[in-house]
């Protein structure tokens, strides 16, 4: 009998030690999570249990414009290998942070008990002040606890020291509960992001010292950031504060867990939703509304088609968020805050006819060929009919679509139409458009802008001024949205280049807003991480190189790989009339909107390149305003006036390779190649009145604010 027990007390703590926790470095790459924003490495650190998993960056791994190390990089519910999140690090007010000196694993989880990283280091503005963070994961729950002590060793008083993190949900899109998708000053029980089945949350259980209750986070100006209190820190004096990060599958289930952990009472909505045949709806995205018809939640159905959301009292509206679904039988509710609510039915159906939220956009395009693309809310078979030519597709029934058309003559217009199929729903036809494919002729124009992001409808504005130039091609040189994860950024993007992109072959480049996103490569039909090419009109040589490889991705070998394929390409157009190159980020600039900017570090690798092989002009964006330098012989041009908030402090003292500086202006770059002549003019189009507001701006009569030759 004694045998008996100590074999099973010998099995109930291997069973303990299988269900509870995991500190480790990680040794292998099938340790990482993985997923479509996974960054971590080897040499970073694993912690999980039986339902989440998290990467914490080594010391040294620095991501994104984040110097820190010891961050969250990656989460995930654990086996998913899905992560969705880019990162949060630990924050005293932007861009205040943790700089980790020293990582170290204090309990491995072997003993059944919490898992534990210690990350040591310092503030990274206020010398003196030592920082400590505590990663803890306990079995059995769907958080991690994060505990930092600050120690103010400064020899000053601090009188307002803010504690949170910066957080960076990825492809999670952002909210707020209490204020749904919008942003401002406000107090929360839960920030958070809902992704693609998996969703992030912070919240904390820091006590406020006069109502003894959990504290709220708070939500600063339009960040996401959540900060946890503010205090004064007299010298000497130290400081501790402790918040929870929780993964789960969707919002409902963290908002649940959080309502329970302060002990507030809630109705437990339960439902079930189906599609108009009565067919279960699995794995769908079910969104609350409260009666202002503002977010209150976001659950998805498991395998029977059930969907639970913890409601506080109101009234609410249920409804299926799926593209290219609509609700037809939605759920009224009014919740008391307490007990057990019932839902009817949830009943939704295909639309009744498909659309484009995407283009038609011309994509590619050559002497003989053009690609066309086109994204639907309904997935569908889809063809591009060109007028005396013959019907193309792609053979897919899908949403997005890449269509090659060949067999074209140089230098010709052709009109097209698109037509959907009708496999789920009623198919449709776009009306006509036209293109015009590349000439033999050295004689054309190209009109270059960049930074569109965050303001739409100023992009709109601005892309809708080019058209009327009419150019043979048009290049986007990066920052094409706010955030590259988030889909409905990319439905606003492709509304406003509509009427420009039907009608014109458009190039893009990439840009650190894109964040190296999968939609990025899917929309413009790129190979995965390589967003680089050439291509040629007339005597013409034009080179699209992607800088975030090594400023945003820090992938020093990629970066290499692209910088050889840079300097072969040259040497191979070596002899090409003119030669132009467009990237995101430039060498340098006299912007100081966030202070004093340092050079690239891409000027190290690519500038004696540009130099050995002749370039003529650079074209860049990413400070949003105009600079025109010239230097050993190359002309650098940064546009970024495409319709982000603008930008209107410089220096007083110009760098001297600077020729001309305007600030406030939306606007972009018209060039016509004429023979052995290139003519450059900068076409303003509108004037900034406020940097934080969209409409913000006074339409301008087109004025040209500069312009320059090159002869060869």
């Amino acid at each position: 009998m004694r045998k008996f027990l100590v074999l099973l007390l010998a099995f109930s703590l291997v069973a303990l030690t299988m269900a509870g926790v995991v500190a480790k470095r990680v040794t292998s790459a099938d340790e990482l999570i993985g997923g479509p924003a996974a960054d971590g490495k080897i040499g970073d650190y694993l912690m999980k249990n039986d339902i989440v998993s998290f990467i914490i960056g080594d010391k040294e791994n620095y991501h994104g414009y984040m110097r820190s190390g010891g961050n969250v990089l990656d989460a995930a519910l654990t086996g998913t290998h899905y992560d969705l999140l880019d990162e949060f690090h630990t924050y005293f007010g932007w861009p205040k942070q943790l700089i980790a000196e020293k990582i170290e694993i204090v309990n491995d989880g072997k003993d059944g008990k919490a898992a534990i990283i210690k990350v040591e280091g310092h503030h990274s503005h206020i010398n003196g002040i030592k920082v400590t963070s505590w990663y803890i994961l306990d079995p059995g729950v769907n958080y991690l606890k994060v505990v930092t002590t600050l120690v103010n060793n400064s020899g000053k008083d601090i009188d307002k020291m803010i504690l949170g993190d910066a957080a960076y949900f990825g492809y999670a899109r952002a909210f707020l509960w209490g204020m749904g998708y919008k942003f401002s000053k406000f107090d929360s029980l839960l920030v958070g992001g809902q992704g693609d089945g998996v969703a992030y949350g912070f919240s904390t259980t820091e006590l406020d010292p006069q109502t003894k209750k959990m504290r709220k986070v708070h939500i600063s100006y339009i960040f996401v950031d959540p900060e946890i209190k503010t205090v004064s820190l007299k010298n000497g004096q130290s400081v501790t504060y402790e918040r929870l990060f929780f993964v789960a599958r969707d919002l409902a289930t963290i908002q649940k867990e959080i309502l329970d952990m302060r002990g507030i009472k809630y109705t437990l909505l339960k439902g079930y939703a189906y599609d108009d045949k009565g067919n279960t709806l699995t794995n769908t995205r079910i969104e609350v509304l409260d009666e202002n018809g503002t977010v209150y939640s976001i659950a998805y159905t498991d395998a029977a088609g059930m969907y639970q959301v913890p409601l506080l009292n109101g009234e609410y509206k249920v409804v299926v968020n799926v593209e290219g679904m609509e609700t037809v039988s939605e759920v009224k509710v009014e919740a008391n805050g307490e007990g057990l609510a019932f839902a009817p039915a949830l009943v939704a159906k295909y639309a009744d006819e498909n659309k484009f939220v995407w283009g038609p956009y011309i994509n590619k395009a050559g002497k003989d060929f053009v690609e066309i693309s086109f994204r639907t809310i309904v997935p569908s078979s889809g063809k591009v009919v060109v007028k005396g030519v013959g019907e193309f597709t792609d053979g897919k029934v899908a949403k997005l679509h890449h269509v090659k058309i060949t067999g074209l003559e140089p230098g010709t217009e052709y009109t097209y139409k698109v037509v959907l199929g009708s496999e789920k729903t009623k198919g449709i036809e776009s009306e006509e458009y036209t293109f015009k494919t590349f000439s033999n002729k050295s004689k054309f124009r190209f009109v270059v802008y960049g930074d569109t992001r965050t303001y739409n409808t100023r992009h709109k504005l601005v892309a809708d001024a080019i058209d009327k130039y009419n150019p043979d091609f048009v290049m986007h040189v990066g920052d094409l949205v706010m955030d590259g994860r988030i889909m409905d950024d990319w439905n606003g993007y492709f509304w406003a280049i509509k009427n420009l992109a039907s009608d014109h072959p458009y190039f893009v480049d990439h840009g650190n807003h894109e964040y190296n996103s999968v939609y990025f490569y899917k929309a413009f039909d790129f190979k995965p991480d390589h967003a680089w090419y050439s291509f040629d009109y007339g005597d013409a040589h034009f080179i699209v190189l992607n800088a975030d490889t090594l400023l945003m991705q820090k992938n020093f070998d990629l970066f290499m790989e692209e910088t050889k394929w840079l300097e072969k390409d040259l040497q191979e157009h070596k002899d090409a009339k003119f030669k132009f190159v467009f990237f995101h980020e430039p060498f340098r600039t006299n912007c100081t909107e966030y202070g004093e900017e340092p050079e690239s570090p891409t000027a190290k690798y690519w500038e004696p390149i540009f130099e050995k092989y002749g370039v003529d002009v650079v074209f860049n964006s990413h400070f949003h305003l105009y600079e025109r330098f010239y230097k050993d012989g190359i002309v650098y041009v940064t546009t970024g006036g495409g319709g982000a908030p603008l930008y209107v402090h410089v220096k007083e003292n110009p760098l001297p390779e600077t020729k001309k500086i305007v600030t406030g202006l939306h606007h972009f770059v018209v060039v016509d190649v004429n023979g052995d002549e290139v003519n450059v003019k900068v076409v303003a189009v509108a004037k900034q009145t406020n940097k934080k507001k969209e409409d913000a701006y006074e339409v301008i009569q087109p004025e040209v604010v500069d312009q320059f030759s090159i002869k060869k």
